[in-house]
């Protein structure tokens, strides 16, 4: 399926936010912006003020007809001035002024800057950062981010979240410092009350429309909220007196609004952008959801994210954490092949009963889970939004959010789910910087938590350490302190295998639905698997090419030596048009910990009559040592 690359015509890279919402105002989606003429004389900017925070300011002023960016001079010895203070130029509105020390006294002056002009100074004002009291971030602390701590509120269940606080609560505390998280989305609002003092210094995020350093969006598009949501799940400050806390509450975030501009070279460019600096890219986004289609990414992205992979944090390796879609129940997150990439960490969300969310899609591929939430009128993920009007509180019209529009109780999906795992790597990597990117991963599998233990799609693997695993869920739900506490003893492994079969010719007729599921075995093929070298896998390509006249009705399954099967494809409608298993690459985690010698045999089912078709070829790609 041919895929566009401009928002207004089908955004490639799609936010993974509720699909039936982009929908339903996808009308209103696109605008335009006219640049400003700047005027001969600009003014002196007003109504300056400085809050003090916890180590860091927060600089606020009227903004000045025709200005396109100001500086902030400070000091700390009252008169300061432009001849004597020390400078931040382009300033963000309001701009924090962060790595301070508590209890010093810091003066500043404003100044407003246009077609190289630069107005007087602002009158001075003056604060002095102090270290907030722990009952300091009201969102958090009155129950409403119960992905962080889950007591029950509201009939949720008890002790369904992230467990984080005694990672952070810890004698040693973890909060991500030292850290940097890569938001790409749509945009991150650098200079929000709750994020600035986390984000990192002027010039390192990147605006992928105007090419500025700064990627606040600033478009008139109903999803201006969603990047500066997903860093507030990540990210967002703690102990400053304001609305809410990350996972990650001291990590440093970047943002590049690679949604606002996702051509081919952007999005190679937003995965590796920042290397060797950025810790962790977290992507809420990824193929558009709900059509059943297979959806590839273009070589260009493959080949930067093997190369975050490889180079990224000094050869240790990028952390690539992906949303695993929202597009359930028609789609299965191995259709899409961003999140279905050997390397990426795919994230499927839970309910705050601990159960799929409707909208989540299960898959082979998937790692892991974190809370998503449902919708906003059962129970969504509190974060932070765009500051006032701008944002998505109040622009999708849930009577039930906040009234301070710098937050919103209404985020979910995939897209929620997400920045709560890259939170979560942030406190690992504090613990344990030298921990490679496949370290990480088989971390998160051996800690995660075995959540809905009733259904039915648990299995348990006959590895060391006996791995639990569900297509919904991944190896379960994100346990951020036992993730912590293993990093912290944690040997890494040694470097990675590769073993690739020769492409196996089936040229099997595929026999047509015959009416009762339980008569219809399909066809099958084997490969033998010798002299490897890989005693545990970590990952699986399976490369898998078929004819059918709707390639919808095809569920495909991969049963490895021991009997353990992936479930890589199922029986689905495509509500546009199916695509052809052509070459497509499913990929497995299912199978962590396992030998690959043996025998491996792939099944193709057709479970919906009329159509049919041919099982042409597969092969298979083990990654592991």
């Amino acid at each position: 399926m041919a895929k566009s690359r401009n928002f207004c015509q089908g955004l490639p890279g799609f936010p993974r936010y509720l699909f039936g919402l982009l929908i339903a105002l996808a009308l209103s989606a696109c605008g335009s912006n006219s640049p400003s003429t700047d005027p001969v004389a600009l003014a002196v900017p007003t109504g300056v003020s400085a809050t003090p925070r916890d180590a860091n300011n927060l600089i606020s002023w009227a903004a000045v007809s025709g200005a396109t960016s100001y500086n902030i001079y400070w000091s700390t010895v009252t008169g300061v001035s432009k001849a004597n203070g020390t400078k931040i130029s382009l300033a963000n509105n309001p701009q924090a002024h962060t790595g301070l020390i508590n209890g010093t006294a810091y003066y500043y002056v404003v100044t407003a800057v246009a077609a190289g002009s630069e107005s007087g100074e602002s009158a001075q004002v003056s604060a002095t950062p102090v270290a907030a009291g722990a009952a300091e971030d009201p969102l958090y602390f009155n129950g409403d981010q119960w992905h962080l701590k889950n007591t029950g509120q509201s009939g949720a269940m008890t002790g369904e979240d992230i467990n984080v606080e005694p990672a952070w609560l810890a004698a040693t505390p973890h909060k991500g410092n030292g850290i940097r998280i890569a938001v790409v989305d749509d945009g991150l609002e650098i200079g929000h009350e709750d994020l600035a003092a986390n984000v990192a210094a002027t010039g390192l995020s990147y605006n992928y429309v105007t090419g500025s350093a700064d990627p606040t969006n600033d478009t008139a598009d109903m999803i201006s909220g969603h990047g500066t949501a997903v860093a507030g799940i990540a990210a967002a400050r703690d102990l400053n007196g304001l609305g809410v806390r990350g996972v990650a509450p001291r990590a440093n975030l970047v943002g590049y609004n690679l949604l606002q501009n996702s051509t081919a070279s952007n999005e190679a460019d937003a995965v590796t952008r920042g290397s060797p600096n950025v810790h962790i890219s977290s992507n809420s986004w990824g193929a558009p959801d709900g059509n059943g289609t297979l959806d590839a990414p273009l070589l260009s992205w493959r080949t930067a994210i093997d190369s975050g992979l490889a180079n990224g944090r000094g050869g240790l390796g990028t952390l690539y954490i992906w949303a695993a879609g929202n597009g359930a129940p028609t789609d299965n997150s191995n259709y899409d092949g961003y999140a279905n990439y050997h390397g990426v960490i795919a994230v499927a969300a839970v309910n705050d009963q601990g159960k799929q969310a409707t909208y989540s899609e299960p898959g082979a591929n998937v790692w892991i889970s974190a809370p998503g939430g449902e919708y906003c009128s059962t129970r969504a993920i509190t974060t932070t939004d765009r500051s006032g009007a701008v944002g998505d509180n109040p622009s999708l019209g849930y009577a039930t959010d906040y009234a301070n529009q710098n937050y919103t109780r209404c985020m979910n999906g995939t897209s929620a789910a997400t920045p709560a795992v890259a939170g979560a790597i942030a406190l690992m990597l504090e613990a344990r910087p030298n921990l490679g990117w496949r370290d990480v991963q088989l971390i998160l599998a051996e800690t995660a938590r075995k959540n809905d233990t009733a259904d039915t799609g648990w299995t348990t693997g006959v590895t060391v350490p006996p791995y639990h695993f569900n297509h919904k869920y991944g190896f379960g739900v994100v346990d951020a302190s036992a993730a912590v506490t293993r990093a912290l003893s944690w040997t890494n492994v040694g470097p990675q295998l590769t073993y690739p079969t020769a492409l196996a010719t089936a040229n099997l007729p595929i026999p047509d639905f015959p009416g009762v599921a339980a008569s219809n075995p399909g066809v099958s093929n084997t490969i033998n698997v010798a002299g490897s070298g890989i005693a545990n896998i970590e990952f699986i390509e399976i490369t898998f090419s078929a004819t059918h006249t709707y390639s919808g009705d095809l569920a495909v399954t991969l049963t490895s030596p021991t009997g353990t099967v992936s479930r890589l494809s199922e029986t689905h409608l495509c509500p546009l048009s199916c695509t052809t298993y052509s070459g497509w690459v499913f990929g497995s985690t299912r199978h962590l910990g396992e030998a690959a010698d043996g025998n491996w045999t792939l099944n193709v089912q057709d479970g919906s009559p009329v159509d049919t078709g041919t099982f042409q070829t597969w092969k298979l790609k083990f990654y592991g040592r």
